[in-house]
Protein backbone atom coordinates (compact mmCIF):
# COMPACT_ATOMS: atom_id res chain seq x y z
CA UNK A 1 0.00 0.00 0.00
CA UNK A 2 1.72 3.17 -1.19
CA UNK A 3 1.81 6.62 0.40
CA UNK A 4 0.28 5.51 3.71
CA UNK A 5 0.78 8.14 6.42
CA UNK A 6 -0.44 8.51 10.00
CA UNK A 7 -1.37 11.79 11.71
CA UNK A 8 -2.91 12.75 15.07
CA UNK A 9 -6.60 13.61 15.06
CA UNK A 10 -7.50 17.27 14.71
CA UNK A 11 -10.87 18.94 15.08
CA UNK A 12 -10.96 19.78 11.37
CA UNK A 13 -11.14 16.03 10.61
CA UNK A 14 -14.26 15.45 12.73
CA UNK A 15 -16.72 15.06 9.87
CA UNK A 16 -14.24 13.01 7.83
CA UNK A 17 -13.90 10.54 10.70
CA UNK A 18 -17.67 10.36 11.20
CA UNK A 19 -18.23 9.80 7.48
CA UNK A 20 -15.73 6.93 7.54
CA UNK A 21 -17.33 5.47 10.67
CA UNK A 22 -20.87 5.50 9.33
CA UNK A 23 -19.89 4.16 5.92
CA UNK A 24 -17.61 1.31 6.98
CA UNK A 25 -18.36 -2.24 8.09
CA UNK A 26 -15.04 -2.74 9.87
CA UNK A 27 -15.65 -0.61 12.94
CA UNK A 28 -15.02 -1.08 16.64
CA UNK A 29 -16.63 1.28 19.14
CA UNK A 30 -16.34 1.02 22.90
CA UNK A 31 -17.51 4.45 23.96
CA UNK A 32 -19.66 3.43 26.94
CA UNK A 33 -22.13 6.29 27.51
CA UNK A 34 -20.93 8.59 24.74
CA UNK A 35 -22.03 8.89 21.14
CA UNK A 36 -19.22 9.07 18.58
CA UNK A 37 -19.95 12.76 18.14
CA UNK A 38 -19.73 13.41 21.89
CA UNK A 39 -16.54 11.41 22.19
CA UNK A 40 -14.84 13.28 19.35
CA UNK A 41 -16.00 16.64 20.68
CA UNK A 42 -14.55 15.99 24.12
CA UNK A 43 -11.52 13.92 23.18
CA UNK A 44 -8.42 14.46 25.29
CA UNK A 45 -6.66 11.17 24.53
CA UNK A 46 -4.69 9.98 21.48
CA UNK A 47 -6.59 9.24 18.28
CA UNK A 48 -4.61 8.57 15.12
CA UNK A 49 -5.70 8.64 11.49
CA UNK A 50 -4.26 6.68 8.55
CA UNK A 51 -4.29 8.35 5.13
CA UNK A 52 -3.54 7.45 1.56
CA UNK A 53 -2.81 10.93 0.25
CA UNK A 54 -5.99 12.81 1.28
CA UNK A 55 -8.19 9.74 1.59
CA UNK A 56 -8.86 8.59 5.16
CA UNK A 57 -8.38 4.82 5.45
CA UNK A 58 -8.54 4.20 9.18
CA UNK A 59 -8.60 5.48 12.74
CA UNK A 60 -7.51 4.18 16.14
CA UNK A 61 -8.04 5.83 19.53
CA UNK A 62 -7.79 4.93 23.22
CA UNK A 63 -9.51 5.80 26.48
CA UNK A 64 -8.11 8.03 29.20
CA UNK A 65 -5.49 5.97 31.05
CA UNK A 66 -6.48 4.77 34.51
CA UNK A 67 -4.28 2.53 36.60
CA UNK A 68 -1.79 2.38 33.70
CA UNK A 69 -4.43 0.80 31.45
CA UNK A 70 -6.42 2.01 28.45
CA UNK A 71 -9.14 0.57 26.24
CA UNK A 72 -9.31 0.75 22.48
CA UNK A 73 -12.24 3.14 22.09
CA UNK A 74 -12.47 3.54 18.33
CA UNK A 75 -10.99 1.48 15.49
CA UNK A 76 -12.08 1.92 11.87
CA UNK A 77 -10.75 0.49 8.61
CA UNK A 78 -12.25 1.63 5.32
CA UNK A 79 -14.10 -1.06 3.36
CA UNK A 80 -12.01 -2.53 0.57
CA UNK A 81 -8.77 -1.67 2.37
CA UNK A 82 -6.32 -4.30 3.63
CA UNK A 83 -6.68 -4.05 7.43
CA UNK A 84 -3.24 -5.27 8.50
CA UNK A 85 -1.09 -2.46 6.98
CA UNK A 86 -3.51 0.19 8.23
CA UNK A 87 -3.75 -1.25 11.74
CA UNK A 88 0.01 -1.69 12.00
CA UNK A 89 0.61 1.91 10.98
CA UNK A 90 -1.98 3.22 13.43
CA UNK A 91 -0.70 1.04 16.26
CA UNK A 92 2.85 2.15 15.59
CA UNK A 93 1.77 5.77 15.50
CA UNK A 94 0.17 5.66 18.92
CA UNK A 95 3.08 3.94 20.71
CA UNK A 96 4.94 7.13 21.73
CA UNK A 97 1.74 8.43 23.33
CA UNK A 98 1.27 5.20 25.28
CA UNK A 99 4.78 5.56 26.67
CA UNK A 100 4.27 9.25 27.43
CA UNK A 101 1.03 8.49 29.29
CA UNK A 102 2.64 5.61 31.21
CA UNK A 103 0.17 3.07 29.80
CA UNK A 104 1.32 -0.46 30.66
CA UNK A 105 -1.45 -2.38 28.89
CA UNK A 106 -4.18 -1.78 26.31
CA UNK A 107 -7.43 -3.74 26.26
CA UNK A 108 -10.11 -4.64 23.71
CA UNK A 109 -13.75 -5.41 24.53
CA UNK A 110 -14.79 -7.05 21.28
CA UNK A 111 -18.47 -6.56 20.54
CA UNK A 112 -17.92 -7.78 16.97
CA UNK A 113 -15.43 -10.28 15.68
CA UNK A 114 -13.61 -8.60 12.82
CA UNK A 115 -11.02 -6.82 14.96
CA UNK A 116 -10.00 -10.03 16.72
CA UNK A 117 -9.04 -11.49 13.35
CA UNK A 118 -6.18 -8.97 13.32
CA UNK A 119 -5.58 -8.24 17.01
CA UNK A 120 -2.95 -10.95 17.27
CA UNK A 121 -0.85 -9.18 14.65
CA UNK A 122 -0.68 -6.20 17.02
CA UNK A 123 0.33 -8.39 19.96
CA UNK A 124 -3.07 -8.80 21.63
CA UNK A 125 -4.12 -12.10 23.23
CA UNK A 126 -7.27 -13.36 25.03
CA UNK A 127 -7.45 -12.37 28.71
CA UNK A 128 -11.06 -12.51 29.96
CA UNK A 129 -14.72 -12.84 29.00
CA UNK A 130 -17.51 -10.43 29.83
CA UNK A 131 -20.66 -12.47 30.32
CA UNK A 132 -24.26 -11.31 30.10
CA UNK A 133 -27.06 -12.37 32.43
CA UNK A 134 -30.81 -11.94 32.04
CA UNK A 135 -33.52 -11.71 34.68
CA UNK A 136 -37.09 -12.66 33.76
CA UNK A 137 -40.22 -10.96 35.02
CA UNK A 138 -40.34 -12.18 38.62
CA UNK A 139 -40.44 -10.41 41.96
CA UNK A 140 -37.12 -10.04 43.79
CA UNK A 141 -36.42 -12.24 46.82
CA UNK A 142 -37.19 -10.76 50.24
CA UNK A 143 -34.66 -8.17 51.37
CA UNK A 144 -32.88 -9.20 54.54
CA UNK A 145 -32.97 -6.66 57.40
CA UNK A 146 -30.35 -3.95 57.04
CA UNK A 147 -29.46 -0.59 58.53
CA UNK A 148 -28.46 0.75 55.15
CA UNK A 149 -29.99 3.94 53.80
CA UNK A 150 -30.58 3.70 50.04
CA UNK A 151 -30.90 7.14 48.44
CA UNK A 152 -31.27 8.58 44.97
CA UNK A 153 -27.86 9.73 43.77
CA UNK A 154 -27.17 13.45 43.55
CA UNK A 155 -24.62 15.42 41.57
CA UNK A 156 -22.56 16.05 44.70
CA UNK A 157 -22.25 12.27 45.17
CA UNK A 158 -20.15 11.77 42.01
CA UNK A 159 -16.71 12.18 43.68
CA UNK A 160 -17.57 9.65 46.41
CA UNK A 161 -19.03 7.27 43.83
CA UNK A 162 -15.77 7.53 41.89
CA UNK A 163 -13.73 6.71 44.98
CA UNK A 164 -15.89 3.66 45.68
CA UNK A 165 -15.66 2.51 42.08
CA UNK A 166 -11.88 2.74 41.95
CA UNK A 167 -11.55 0.84 45.23
CA UNK A 168 -14.08 -1.83 44.29
CA UNK A 169 -12.53 -2.65 40.91
CA UNK A 170 -9.00 -3.20 39.67
CA UNK A 171 -7.66 -1.95 36.32
CA UNK A 172 -8.83 -2.02 33.60
CA UNK A 173 -12.36 -2.18 35.04
CA UNK A 174 -12.35 1.11 36.94
CA UNK A 175 -14.23 4.20 35.77
CA UNK A 176 -13.08 7.80 35.77
CA UNK A 177 -15.10 10.54 37.43
CA UNK A 178 -16.03 11.84 33.97
CA UNK A 179 -17.32 8.37 33.03
CA UNK A 180 -19.49 8.16 36.14
CA UNK A 181 -20.81 11.68 35.67
CA UNK A 182 -21.85 10.90 32.09
CA UNK A 183 -23.34 7.55 33.09
CA UNK A 184 -25.34 9.10 35.93
CA UNK A 185 -26.76 11.67 33.53
CA UNK A 186 -28.11 8.87 31.33
CA UNK A 187 -29.21 6.51 34.10
CA UNK A 188 -32.85 5.59 34.59
CA UNK A 189 -32.15 4.52 38.19
CA UNK A 190 -29.08 5.67 40.12
CA UNK A 191 -28.87 5.06 43.86
CA UNK A 192 -26.30 5.18 46.64
CA UNK A 193 -26.00 3.10 49.82
CA UNK A 194 -25.12 4.78 53.10
CA UNK A 195 -23.99 3.19 56.35
CA UNK A 196 -23.53 5.27 59.51
CA UNK A 197 -23.45 8.44 57.44
CA UNK A 198 -20.87 7.16 54.95
CA UNK A 199 -21.46 6.20 51.33
CA UNK A 200 -20.44 2.56 50.90
CA UNK A 201 -21.84 1.64 47.48
CA UNK A 202 -23.75 2.75 44.43
CA UNK A 203 -25.53 1.40 41.37
CA UNK A 204 -26.64 2.93 38.12
CA UNK A 205 -28.96 1.36 35.59
CA UNK A 206 -30.20 2.34 32.16
CA UNK A 207 -33.44 1.68 30.32
CA UNK A 208 -33.70 0.48 26.74
CA UNK A 209 -37.25 0.27 25.42
CA UNK A 210 -39.01 -2.26 27.67
CA UNK A 211 -35.92 -3.54 29.47
CA UNK A 212 -33.52 -2.32 32.11
CA UNK A 213 -29.78 -2.86 32.32
CA UNK A 214 -27.68 -2.74 35.47
CA UNK A 215 -24.68 -0.87 34.12
CA UNK A 216 -22.66 -0.53 37.33
CA UNK A 217 -22.73 -1.87 40.88
CA UNK A 218 -19.81 -1.01 43.17
CA UNK A 219 -19.34 -1.59 46.90
CA UNK A 220 -16.40 -0.66 49.12
CA UNK A 221 -14.20 -3.73 49.65
CA UNK A 222 -14.40 -3.57 53.46
CA UNK A 223 -18.20 -3.94 53.46
CA UNK A 224 -18.57 -6.44 50.62
CA UNK A 225 -20.51 -9.52 51.68
CA UNK A 226 -22.60 -7.53 54.17
CA UNK A 227 -25.70 -7.07 52.02
CA UNK A 228 -24.87 -3.71 50.44
CA UNK A 229 -24.91 -5.01 46.88
CA UNK A 230 -28.11 -6.94 47.53
CA UNK A 231 -29.85 -3.87 48.96
CA UNK A 232 -28.88 -1.77 45.95
CA UNK A 233 -29.93 -4.53 43.56
CA UNK A 234 -33.27 -5.02 45.34
CA UNK A 235 -34.07 -1.30 45.21
CA UNK A 236 -33.14 -1.16 41.51
CA UNK A 237 -35.44 -4.08 40.66
CA UNK A 238 -38.31 -2.50 42.59
CA UNK A 239 -37.74 0.88 40.92
CA UNK A 240 -38.01 -0.69 37.48
CA UNK A 241 -41.06 -2.75 38.46
CA UNK A 242 -42.77 0.47 39.57
CA UNK A 243 -42.30 1.67 35.98
CA UNK A 244 -43.60 -1.63 34.57
CA UNK A 245 -40.12 -2.63 33.43
CA UNK A 246 -39.57 -6.28 34.27
CA UNK A 247 -36.88 -7.68 31.96
CA UNK A 248 -33.40 -6.88 33.25
CA UNK A 249 -29.84 -7.62 32.14
CA UNK A 250 -26.37 -7.22 33.61
CA UNK A 251 -22.79 -7.87 32.49
CA UNK A 252 -19.88 -9.04 34.61
CA UNK A 253 -16.51 -10.68 34.19
CA UNK A 254 -16.35 -14.45 33.91
CA UNK A 255 -13.71 -14.41 36.64
CA UNK A 256 -15.85 -12.32 39.03
CA UNK A 257 -17.51 -15.20 40.85
CA UNK A 258 -18.74 -13.05 43.75
CA UNK A 259 -20.80 -10.81 41.48
CA UNK A 260 -22.17 -13.84 39.62
CA UNK A 261 -23.36 -15.40 42.89
CA UNK A 262 -25.10 -12.16 43.86
CA UNK A 263 -26.88 -11.83 40.52
CA UNK A 264 -27.88 -15.50 40.46
CA UNK A 265 -29.37 -15.14 43.95
CA UNK A 266 -31.65 -12.47 42.47
CA UNK A 267 -32.79 -14.61 39.56
CA UNK A 268 -30.31 -13.62 36.85
CA UNK A 269 -29.20 -16.36 34.47
CA UNK A 270 -26.55 -16.40 31.75
CA UNK A 271 -28.02 -15.79 28.31
CA UNK A 272 -25.00 -16.75 26.21
CA UNK A 273 -24.21 -13.27 24.96
CA UNK A 274 -20.56 -13.18 25.97
CA UNK A 275 -17.86 -10.76 24.81
CA UNK A 276 -14.16 -11.65 24.60
CA UNK A 277 -11.62 -9.33 26.18
CA UNK A 278 -8.09 -9.19 24.75
CA UNK A 279 -5.04 -7.32 26.00
CA UNK A 280 -1.44 -6.53 25.19
CA UNK A 281 1.43 -5.21 27.26
CA UNK A 282 3.01 -1.95 26.18
CA UNK A 283 6.78 -2.33 26.12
Amino acid sequence: MSALTVTPYERRYRQTVLDLLYNSAQTHLHLDWYTPEQWLDGITTPLYLAWNHRRLLGALGISSPLGQTSWLRMVIVRDGTLPVPVLKMLWGGIQPDLSRLDVASVWILAANGWLLDYAGVLGFAPAEMVISLHRPSVAPPPLRPTELDIRAAELDDIPAMTTIDQQAFTPPWQLTQADIWQAARMAAVCTTAWQAGRMVGYQLSTRHRDGGHLARLAVLPEVQGQGVGGALLHRMIEAFRARRVYELTVNTQLSNLRSQRLYESYGFERNGYDLPVWTTAVL
